[in-house]
């Protein structure tokens, strides 16, 4: 089992591929996390490999700096807030040498130990930052509890730094309202297109500005998909090849997204996104149709909360998109492991979207993947796909129910496009 750990100075980790350190100096970026800073509390939430680690290992080991950092990863599946704030208080009194979390032999109470954080930090005349890295890998609820009123406790001297894929569920609203937080996001961390450049000169590979263009275009942007880019480029005898044939069916792509994201999932949320991830946006209703059972809003919702590479597109939140590698990598899984089901979901889609108002022309985009030409009688959308008839007979009285009254959605190019944030 992995450990949690403490450590003053952060070393580098080996899985850690949304690294560029060494190839880009992101001036900018640690100047962001400077000003962020002067806060009580900074809260860096992105979707995994957005470059939160390397960040602030980066900043961490600035030797300019005349603070002192301590540094403490979450261990995955981190239940025990004792073993939690025990590696807390292990590497701010250890600071020199990395610390486990192996339960010592007198086992102190939990309040005695944050007491003792929080005394540990007074007793230093310098500025303290503590980083906690991956805190979304920790599961209890008291630990949370508890960092808010640790957060609140802070003496003058001491700043918070909490890194995860979703926003601790910790009571953000009133440091926001009192100033005392402030917030790098996904938007913040993703490479901009002359960040893809000097990334590309810096690695030594020579690609024409249209091919770093496109690259930027199809990883929007993700440092880790930029990353895996880069090490597939390496020495390759056709670049600008690569990048144009370079989507999530790329098998490092896959493997990332498969360990990282979708395996995480439930099963329920699995099926969901494998069987939308054929239509460029879909909302609710359109996403039950296709995973044949109800809830997926709420499946959507969430995803887009935990920063799992889901954006809303509207600003009532009820159309959702994937980004582009992970729609490329489930629409691959899909056709792995459900290729017979395909071409019925494709219709259903081109069914749904025509029935709403959109222009055939766009509906023959479903149609014409599909293999035959797309059904215009609704019984022969729902003979297969899995669905039982009477959740097929709910979903129609849905749909039906949805349809009166309702009006043609449009939706621009430029809402499809919009990098996820």
């Amino acid at each position: 089992m992995a450990r949690q750990r403490g450590e003053r100075v952060p070393r580098p980790v080996a899985h850690d591929v949304s690294g560029t350190r060494g190839l880009l100096d992101r001036k900018d970026l640690l100047q962001l996390l400077d000003r962020a800073v002067t806060r009580r509390l900074t809260v860096i939430s992105a979707p995994p490999g957005s470059g939160k680690t390397s960040l602030l290992r980066a900043w961490a080991g600035d030797p300019t700096t005349l603070r002192r950092v301590v540094f403490v990863s979450v261990e995955r599946n981190q239940q025990n807030e004792q073993r939690f704030w025990s590696a807390v208080l292990d590497a701010i009194r250890e600071p020199a040498r990395p610390t486990t979390s192996a339960a010592p032999v007198t086992v102190p109470d939990v309040d005695e130990v944050i007491d003792s954080v929080l005394s540990e930090l007074v007793e230093h005349a310098e500025p303290v930052v503590l980083i906690i890295d991956d805190l979304h890998e920790l599961r209890s609820t008291d630990a949370f509890t508890q960092l808010e009123h640790f957060v609140a406790e802070l003496p003058g001297n001491a700043r918070v730094v909490l890194s995860s894929r979703r926003d601790p569920p910790i009571r953000l609203h009133q440091l926001r309202l009192a100033g005392a937080v402030a917030e790098i996001r996904a938007g913040d961390l993703r490479f901009t297109e002359a960040e893809t450049r000097e990334l590309l000169v810096g690695s030594g590979i020579g690609l024409s500005g249209e091919g770093a263009a496109a690259l930027h275009r199809r990883t929007e942007g993700w440092a880790a998909g930029l990353r895996l880019a880069v090490i597939s480029l390496t020495g390759h005898p056709e670049p600008e090849r690569f990048v144009a044939e370079f989507s999530g069916t790329d098998r490092a792509i896959g493997e990332y997204l498969m360990a990282e994201m979708l395996e995480r999932q439930p099963g329920e949320v699995q099926r969901m996104l494998l069987r939308t991830s054929l239509v460029d946006r879909m909302n609710g209703e359109l996403a039950d149709l296709l995973s044949c059972r109800p809830g997926s809003e709420q499946m959507l919702l969430a995803l887009e909360e935990a920063n799992a590479f889901v954006a809303s597109l509207d600003a009532q939140r009820t159309w959702f998109r994937y980004h582009q590698l992970l729609a490329d990598f489930l629409r691959l899984e899909l056709r792995r492991t459900s290729a017979d089901e395909v071409p019925d979901l494709h219709r259903r889609a081109a069914r749904w979207f025509a029935d709403r108002g959109t222009s055939w022309r766009r509906c023959g985009t479903w149609s014409r993947r599909a293999t035959g030409p797309m059904p215009l009688d609704s019984s022969r959308t729902t003979r297969s796909g899995g669905c039982s008839t009477g959740g097929r007979e709910r979903f129609a009285r849905s749909c039906r129910r949805s349809r009166r009254g309702h009006r043609p959605i449009i939706l621009t190019s430029r809402w499809l496009t919009r990098p996820l944030s």
